[in-house]
């Protein structure tokens, strides 16, 4: 794809600008370098020896992610009205497509190398079968590609670096937090549908009418936050030997795969930011011109 390939703005946003960083101020940025590469290493190491489940790798690689992808994206263009330099990119020959793909490309990036450092912490993760590691990895990009991509289309709209900022930490506090609050406020204290809500799904046909009928009673807020998603992903993995209810537990984990539990939130995770993604190159293209 040339908008990629040949995009002087993507190769600047994903090098350029980390490289004029790192020369103005190489020690504060060596020492940043430094301190994560530790924390990561002794997080990993107890990971690893403590036989962690899905539950605490995939869900501590989402709390990263939740906090590192908007700064990804929240200055990508905010940051262009601020400083006045907009309309020197109307002087360029830059098309409303490469400059779409020059902010966003180099986002995905980002979110995609995120996904690839969590791989030692999913890949070791205990007990964890072929399907849970797949749907971890998509589910923990398809989130940060949803974060990125909303945060490009607040960037672009609101115009101003920290109100992007607060919106987006805003508002996943709010999606993550005070959705589930609300749910159980008016379910009598349930904190999530429970698994007699699904145990019945016995086919694929089964599974996508439980999707329909989550979106009709409302508990889809509950099945697409990514957090209670990976905590169901722990049931999906094999079977301890020292198991009472073995058959209790493959009732529900049948029910969890015939949803395709984790590529079904995956799915609409990307969804979404293909729509915002959408709208944002549409404001562009209306505000290029080219």
């Amino acid at each position: 794809m040339r908008a990629l390939r040949e995009n002087p703005l993507l190769h600047y946003h994903l090098l350029g600008a980390t490289r004029h960083r790192w020369r103005r101020q190489p020690w504060l940025y060596g020492a940043v370098v430094l301190g994560i590469g530790l924390v990561y290493l002794l997080v990993l190491q107890l990971t690893v020896f403590n036989e962690a489940g899905m539950i605490t790798t995939l869900g501590l690689a989402l709390f990263v992610m939740c906090i590192a992808a908007p700064l990804m994206a929240y200055n990508l263009f905010s940051l262009e009205y601020e400083k006045q330099t907009w309309e020197s990119l109307a002087l360029t020959r830059l098309t409303a497509r490469e400059i779409f793909w020059g902010k966003y490309g180099a986002a995905l990036a980002r979110v995609a190398l995120t996904t690839l450092l969590f791989a030692p912490f999913l890949l070791t993760t205990h007990r964890a079968t072929t399907y849970v590691i797949v749907a971890a990895f998509i589910m923990l990009f398809s989130w940060g590609a949803l974060l990125v991509s909303v945060g490009l289309w607040l960037s672009f709209k609101l115009k101003r670096t920290l109100t992007t900022a607060a919106t987006l930490y805003a508002g996943q506090v709010f999606v993550l937090m005070l959705f589930p609050f609300l749910y159980a406020l008016f379910s009598g204290g349930e904190m999530g549908p429970g698994q007699s809500a699904i145990e019945w799904v016995q086919n694929y046909r089964d599974g996508f009418l439980a999707w329909v009928i989550s979106l009709l009673n409302g508990s889809l807020i509950i099945y697409a936050n990514p957090f209670y998603a990976s905590a169901q992903l722990e049931y999906m993995a094999a079977v301890p030997a020292w198991w009472w209810n073995a058959e209790g537990w493959d009732a529900y984990t049948n029910a969890l795969r015939y949803m395709l539990w984790g590529f079904a939130q995956s799915a609409m995770y990307l969804g979404l930011a293909a729509l915002f993604a959408g709208l944002t190159y549409r404001g562009v293209k209306i505000s290029w011109r080219k």
